[in-house]
């Protein structure tokens, strides 16, 4: 079963099928697999937020904490929303025959994650999807795009290079 690891877990193409698998706990895995001092930064800045968000409760500040949350929820949904207007999607099952092509993106690293965006038809409808990767300041980074590139090389996807 050909799979490379993606940000938050795996990328599976067997079947037919392109499958991800991804989790938040998936995601601290590649992290501590790849490099120590990001992932002891990763856990102290969500230390950091509970110790934030406990230190309010207790001092009774809501206000501070529905201000927070209510710009993280608009900057979430301004995100999605501006994903799903340029047409991408969420979608973890994706058949291969559906698959028109595949776009690697590098990256820059310390600016901008490597992925990879696929595009596919669903009812006539083309869509895009976003398989996110490991950083590229993980030990394993770079290895593991050039991985996932041949991965869908060897799956029969075009690789379109822009």
């Amino acid at each position: 079963m050909p799979s490379f690891r993606t940000k938050r877990g795996r990328c599976h193409l067997d079947d037919g099928r392109l499958r991800l698998e991804s989790s938040l706990r998936g995601q601290f895995r590649r992290y501590r697999e790849g490099n120590r001092l990001l992932f002891y930064t990763a856990v102290a800045g969500v230390l950091a937020s509970i110790g934030f968000v406990v230190g309010k409760l207790l001092a009774g500040d809501l206000r501070t904490l529905l201000l927070v949350g209510v710009i993280a929820v608009l900057v979430a949904g301004i995100a999605r929303a501006s994903n799903y207007l340029r047409g991408f999607t969420t979608a973890d099952d994706i058949p291969l025959a559906a698959i028109e092509y595949v776009r690697p993106v590098r990256g820059t690293k310390g600016l901008t994650r490597p992925r990879f965006v696929v595009a596919y038809t669903v009812d006539g409808d083309t869509r895009r999807r976003y398989v996110m990767m490991p950083s590229l300041w993980l030990s394993y980074g770079e290895a593991e795009f050039r991985r996932a590139t041949e991965t869908f090389r060897d799956a029969g996807l075009t690789i379109r290079e822009d």
